[in-house]
C-alpha cells in the first residue's frame, strides 16, 4: 500500500510539472502512393486517443512520423522512434514498410503493432512485433475459393507487383489455393508506378481468362483497369484490401463499376453482435470528430488503427506499469479484448489476432465522383479454418 501511494504521489507531481507522459509512436503511409490509407489510419488512431487520452494516470502522446510511403522513410522513422523513447509504435500499413521498421524495433527491443501488414512475415521477425489483421495466407485462399468455386471460373489471369511484399505473398497464396482447386492460372508481373500494361494484357489476351485477380494498390490499379477495360476485356475483377482505398474509383472511374474486393470488415460485416455495436458506436464518434470525412473514409483501416492504440494502451494497464518488457509480455498474453474490429486474442498466436473478419465489397461507379462500396458478406478466420 505503502508502495502504491508513493508511486500515486510520483506520478500526480510528474503530471503537475508536465512531465509524466507515455510515448506512443505511429508510423504511417501519410504522403505518398498509400497517402489515402494511411491518413484514413491515422484519423482512427486519433479518435481512438480522444477516447482514452490517458493510462496509469500519465498523458499518451503521439509521436507521428511520416514514412512517405518508402522503405526507407519507414526505417528512418523506426530509429527516430528508438532514440526518443516510446513504449511502441503504432504501423506501418503495408507489408512493405512495416517489416523493414520491425527489424529495426525488435533488435531495439521496442514493441510494434502493425496495423494492417498481411504478409505473414511481418510478425516472424521477433517476439515485440504484433500486427492488427489477418495475413495474406487467408485472404488469399478466401478469394481464390470465391473465384473458382462461387464464380466458377476455370482460368484465371494474376496480377501481382513483384517488388511489394503485400501483393507479391498474397498473389502465391492465390495462385497456389486456386491450382488447388482446379483453375488453371496465368500470372502477370508488373512494378511500382507502371502505367502501360499493354504488354500484361497482351499476354493473357490468347489465355481467355474467365476472371482476373488483382493483388495491387491503386496507384497501380487505377491505369490498369482503364486499360483492361478499354482494350476489351468484360470478365469479372477481383482485388484485396489494398484496392479499399477512394484512389481506385476516383482514379479510374466507371473501369471499377462492378470490381470485387476483400478488406478490413465494416461493421456491417462482423458477425459478433457485441463487437458490431462498439463498431457502430465508433463510427459514430469517428464522423463527429472528422468534420471534413466522407463516407467512404471510414473503412477497415480506421477500425485496424483505432484497436491497435487500444490494445496497446489495455497492456500498459494491465502491465501497471511503462515498461517495455511488462507490456510486451501483456500484450501477448492478451485474450477476448473488446475491440471495435472485433474480439482480439493474442495468446497462442505469433502476434496475429487469432480471429479476424474479412469482408467481401463490390465497386458500384458511375463516374470518379459518383461511386459508392456494396458490402456483400463477410467471413471470419474461425470461421473458415
Amino acid at each position: 500500500m505503502r508502495k502504491s501511494l508513493l508511486v500515486a504521489a510520483l506520478l500526480l507531481i510528474a503530471g503537475s510539472l508536465g512531465l509524466a507522459q507515455v510515448k506512443i509512436g505511429i508510423n504511417l503511409e501519410l504522403s505518398g502512393r498509400f497517402a489515402a490509407i494511411g491518413n484514413q489510419t491515422l484519423n482512427g488512431i486519433k479518435v481512438a486517443n480522444l477516447q482514452t487520452p490517458e493510462v496509469l494516470g500519465q498523458k499518451v502522446e503521439l509521436v507521428i512520423c511520416d514514412n512517405e510511403t518508402t522503405r526507407e522513410g519507414s526505417i528512418a522513422c523506426a530509429q527516430r522512434f528508438v532514440n526518443e523513447g516510446v513504449i511502441g509504435v503504432l504501423g506501418a500499413i503495408s507489408s512493405s514498410m512495416s517489416i523493414p521498421a520491425a527489424e529495426v524495433l525488435q533488435d531495439a527491443g521496442i514493441i510494434m503493432i502493425s496495423t494492417s501488414s498481411t504478409n505473414p512475415q511481418t510478425t516472424q521477425i521477433g517476439d515485440f512485433i504484433f500486427r492488427m489483421a489477418y495475413t495474406d495466407d487467408f485472404q488469399g485462399k478466401l478469394a481464390a475459393a470465391y473465384v473458382v468455386k462461387d464464380l466458377g471460373a476455370k482460368k484465371v489471369a494474376v496480377f501481382r507487383q513483384i517488388d511489394d511484399d503485400h501483393s507479391y505473398g498474397l498473389a502465391g497464396f492465390f495462385d497456389e489455393t486456386a491450382k488447388k482447386l482446379g483453375a488453371k492460372t496465368l500470372v502477370q508481373d508488373f512494378v511500382a508506378n507502371t502505367v502501360d500494361f499493354t504488354a500484361q494484357l497482351n499476354n493473357i489476351r490468347s489465355f481467355k481468362p474467365d476472371a482476373i485477380y488483382y493483388s495491387g494498390f491503386c496507384a497501380e490499379g487505377a491505369p490498369f483497369m482503364k486499360q483492361l477495360r478499354e482494350q476489351g476485356f468484360t470478365q469479372q475483377v477481383i482485388g484485396a484490401d489494398a484496392s479499399d482505398d477512394p484512389q481506385c474509383p476516383e482514379g479510374a472511374g466507371a473501369a471499377f463499376d462492378g470490381y470485387i474486393f476483400t478488406g478490413f470488415a465494416t461493421p456491417n460485416l462482423i458477425a459478433d453482435p457485441a463487437a458490431k455495436k462498439r463498431a457502430e458506436a465508433f463510427k459514430q464518434k469517428y464522423f463527429e470528430v472528422i468534420k471534413n470525412a466522407k463516407p467512404g473514409d471510414f473503412n477497415g483501416f480506421v477500425l485496424a488503427g483505432a484497436d491497435s492504440y487500444n490494445v496497446l494502451v489495455a497492456a500498459i494497464k494491465a502491465a501497471g506499469t511503462t515498461d517495455v518488457k511488462a507490456v510486451r509480455d501483456a500484450l501477448a498474453n492478451m485474450e477476448h479484448y473488446p475491440g471495435v474490429s472485433g474480439d482480439i486474442t493474442y495468446k497462442g498466436t505469433d502476434g496475429t489476432p487469432k480471429d479476424r473478419t474479412i469482408g467481401f465489397y463490390k465497386y458500384e461507379v458511375k463516374s470518379a465522383s459518383d461511386w459508392k462500396k456494396i458490402e456483400l458478406f463477410g467471413k471470419s478466420t474461425a470461421e473458415v479454418q
